[in-house]
């Protein structure tokens, strides 16, 4: 949140913004404020997303929250029609870098990490994306995730992302937008169990 923004507060209001090491800090808006203009809004990612759509909200750098929907249609990354630079969906980590999830080949993208590791969900690809960063190697990253149930892990999983252009057989993506997920997988395991995908 911008001072700007701030300004456009009454004098008595006070706000809680998350800062930079997780923790919520009281802001207190200035005195002398004008009034709020009668189009602001406050949402949650999820609602600015339906009504603004992932474009916007990547331009924005608004979150692109997973589907949680339990009868979300899985993507046929089987589906030879669909050109290997098709994206399926969208997120942003926590340094803001853009991740899409491409259909992609058998060397990477939702083809790969579903036919070779069985991790082909929204949920479970791109739940280890919402942090920073564990490991980076050149344009390469790697983002760490957990399963828990009560607290008590149950299985620790790895989504990794190209930020670069680059695709396969030299190509550059023809949207100008990195490759993004190139595998995601359980650790310690070739393939996730199917319940995996079933959360």
């Amino acid at each position: 949140m911008t001072t700007a923004w701030l300004a456009v507060l009454p004098a008595a209001a006070m706000i809680t913004v998350l800062g930079g090491g997780g923790g919520a800090q009281a802001v207190q808006a200035p005195a002398g404020a004008g009034p709020i203009p009668a189009d602001v809004e406050v949402m949650s990612n999820d609602a600015y997303v339906a009504r603004y759509g992932p474009e916007q909200a990547l331009a924005e750098q608004v979150p692109l929250p997973p589907d949680s929907s339990p009868t979300a249609v899985r993507p046929s990354a089987a589906d030879p029609s669909i050109p290997w630079h098709h994206i399926y969906w969208s997120t942003l980590d926590w340094d803001h870098y853009d991740i899409p999830t491409r259909r992609g080949t058998d060397d990477f993208g939702l083809k790969h990490t579903c036919s070779k590791h069985n991790m082909c969900t929204q949920k479970a690809i791109t739940a280890p994306y919402n942090g920073k960063a564990d490991r980076v190697r050149g344009s390469r990253a790697e983002y760490d995730g957990v399963i828990t149930s009560g607290g008590t892990v149950r299985m620790t999983i790895t989504s990794v992302a190209e930020r670069g252009e680059r695709g396969p057989n030299g190509q550059n993506t023809p949207d100008g937008r990195p490759i993004g997920t190139v595998t995601a997988f359980c650790r310690g395991q070739t393939l996730c169990p199917d319940w995996v995908n079933q959360l």
